[in-house]
């Protein structure tokens, strides 16, 4: 029995030398490297979250920026048709102003040129007037004879104009 014995033990101490062995050349080393590896993966995972939440704050900055573009855009655009709505009036107004003028003087013109041809006709008529008296009384008519017949007939022509 002893044989059996120290065979065991002998089994026992060989299993345990190799498995000591195999532990510091085989677990250790993979164990550490699996560790290594775990960590590395870690950090890449934390790196990875990082850079999401970092592309998520962009893409919130690039959004609210887009949307102060836009707005600055809109009011630009708001501002410039605002800007050419007040040209525009300002326009206009100076066109009627400058139509209105323009009428009034063409009024004025032919207001005068009106008032000019009456005179005109006016004093054409009371010649034609005093050469017809002449005719027919057969002679010339002296200034207060001349005066009273402008007269009469200058309120002929003016009834007749009213």
């Amino acid at each position: 029995m002893t044989d059996i014995t120290w065979s065991l033990v002998i089994q026992i101490v060989s299993f345990l030398v190799f498995f000591l062995i195999f532990r510091r050349v085989f677990f250790v080393p993979v164990l550490r490297t699996m560790e290594r590896r775990e960590e590395t993966i870690t950090a890449l995972l934390e790196e990875a979250e990082d850079r999401r939440e970092k592309s998520v704050e962009l893409q919130q900055r690039i959004s609210e920026r887009l949307a102060e573009a836009r707005s600055e855009a809109a009011e630009v655009v708001d501002s410039a048709e605002l800007e050419a709505q007040r040209r525009y009036q300002e326009i206009v107004a100076a066109a009627r102003e400058e139509g209105e003028t323009v009428l009034a003087e063409a009024r004025s013109a032919i207001e005068e040129e009106r008032e000019l041809a009456l005179d005109s006709f006016r004093r054409d008529a009371v010649e034609l007037a005093e050469l017809i008296s002449e005719k027919v009384l057969a002679r010339q008519l002296d200034e207060g004879e001349r005066r009273i017949l402008e007269d009469e007939l200058l309120q002929r022509l003016q009834h007749n104009r009213d």
